[in-house]
């Protein structure tokens, strides 16, 4: 009896905190990651790596918050493509590949956007609602978890340059 108890205590803190035991978070490596983009690409995280700086996003169509902030991202895109890459991880909690096209065109969507068929992705970085945000760097360091500036311009500089714990005023706010 024990053991099965034990058991299920592992497998829900692997279940709340993916694979690592632990939110992934502010000074952490991204975890590398492979996913299906919407229009059938692959989109892998290293591909970026000593390259640009990643703003993975998850999300949902139904996400109030989501919706609100598809149109930043759109004209992030238009502004910084060319050293922010801005990738839409589409939990799968309950779209269909029917409402993220819908969504993708409602929103002239210019940025890639990906489905997390079986939440792998989601589970390995520790996604429990949405949006959830994380500003990755041009070394693969994750700089934000959420509480991402609104003014990105300022901040993209930091992106090229190597983490330090001390670089100032980052912000983590797990939900």
């Amino acid at each position: 009896m024990l053991r099965i108890v034990t058991l299920a205590c592992v497998a829900a803190v692997l279940a709340l905190y993916g694979e690592h035991g632990h939110a992934i978070d502010i000074g952490e490596m991204a975890p590398n990651f492979e996913v299906n983009g919407f229009d059938g690409e692959s989109l892998r995280l290293s591909d970026y790596r000593g390259k640009k700086a990643v703003y993975l996003v998850f999300w949902n169509t139904w996400c109030s918050y989501c919706i609100k902030k598809a149109p930043r991202y759109k004209k992030l895109q238009e502004q910084y493509g060319d050293r922010v890459e801005i990738i839409a991880v589409n939990t799968t909690w309950s779209d269909s590949n029917e409402e993220i096209a819908q969504f993708q065109q409602r929103f002239e969507v210019n940025y890639p956007i990906a489905v997390d068929n079986g939440q792998t992705l989601t589970d390995q970085y520790a996604v429990h609602n949405v949006p959830t945000e994380f500003i990755i760097d041009i070394d693969g360091v994750i700089r934000y978890r959420d509480g991402v500036p609104k003014l990105l311009a300022a901040h993209i500089p930091d992106w090229f340059q190597p983490y330090s714990a001390d670089m100032g005023p980052v912000q983590s706010c797990t939900r």
